[in-house]
């Protein structure tokens, strides 16, 4: 089915520095898109299992009284990270895991998009992006944005530039419809990216006609074709052309009693100098 816009965004905060980059970008796809901003704290309380039934009561109480505060503090961050003029944002308290209440709330709200940050790191902690921003990624049935925060990004930047990465995959072309809508939506540059792989069967001989057929006329594109290894030529192409998102699809894949994400998605989401919007398919 064809991609369309975010109408509803859910974006999971934990009320750090890491948490800003992706509610700017939420703030930017809803206006460009119109869309519903849903920020997101969560934070797990159980009490220990030799609590007395008066100790539960009572704790369920400060329970109840942290989440007011915590709302009343969630909505002064997210008014303090996007400023003046941004859109509304509703506020959501969940009493779960982190990982649990991101992907039971965009269920329940019937969310069309995560926008959540990963870590900023480098070297070799740059290998692990974060397990709740991993794990939502794996299970999520909805397109993941992940926007890493850098110490050094400075004020946040405008989606001006967008890379595609696309192959001959229904999924590829999915991405590719939402990346054409957003940079016809955003005013942005598209950039369709096809790497050859040399062990690859096939590939997309008619790249720049298939481009011309999904993308808006008054789009700016510019279509690219490289060879070499898929995640190395993605990341080294968005390095390149400074984008300021990167828009793949991902095929979720059976292994035994549970799928997975090829290494190609991971390592770009892991490596990419931007944020990555990630649209998933999984098997029937």
């Amino acid at each position: 089915m064809p991609e369309d816009v975010p109408r509803h965004i859910l974006c999971p905060v934990d009320l750090s520095e890491r948490s800003a980059p992706a509610l700017h970008y939420a703030a930017a796809l809803s206006r460009c898109a119109d869309a519903r901003i849903t920020a997101l704290y969560a934070e797990s309380f159980a009490p220990p299992p030799y609590f007395t039934e008066s100790q539960v009561e009572a704790l369920a109480a400060q329970i109840r009284d942290s989440a007011a505060a915590a709302e009343k503090t969630l909505a002064q961050f997210v008014a303090q990270v996007l400023g003046s003029g941004a859109p509304k944002v509703e506020t959501k308290i969940a009493n779960a895991l982190p990982a649990d209440a991101i992907l039971r709330t965009a269920q329940e709200t019937g969310a069309d998009l995560i926008a959540m940050g990963t870590h900023g790191r480098s070297g070799f902690n740059r290998w692990m992006m974060g397990s709740v921003a991993e794990r939502v990624l794996r299970e999520s049935r909805i397109p993941v944005l992940t926007a890493r925060h850098a110490a050094d990004a400075g004020s946040p930047r405008a989606i001006r530039r967008i890379l595609c990465p696309v192959n001959d995959s229904d999924v590829a072309r999915r991405s590719l419809q939402l990346a054409a809508k957003l940079a016809g939506c955003l005013g942005a540059a598209l950039t369709v990216l096809h790497v050859q792989e040399q062990d690859a069967r096939g590939h997309i001989a008619d790249l720049c006609q298939w481009v011309r057929e999904q993308a808006p006329p008054q789009c700016e594109k510019m279509e690219l074709s490289r060879q070499g290894e898929a995640a190395q030529e993605i990341i080294r192409v968005a390095a390149e052309t400074g984008c300021d998102l990167l828009v793949m699809g991902a095929r979720h894949r059976l292994f035994h009693d549970t799928t997975v994400l090829g290494t190609t998605t991971i390592r770009t989401v892991r490596h990419a100098p931007c944020a990555v919007l990630t649209v998933v398919e999984w098997p029937e």
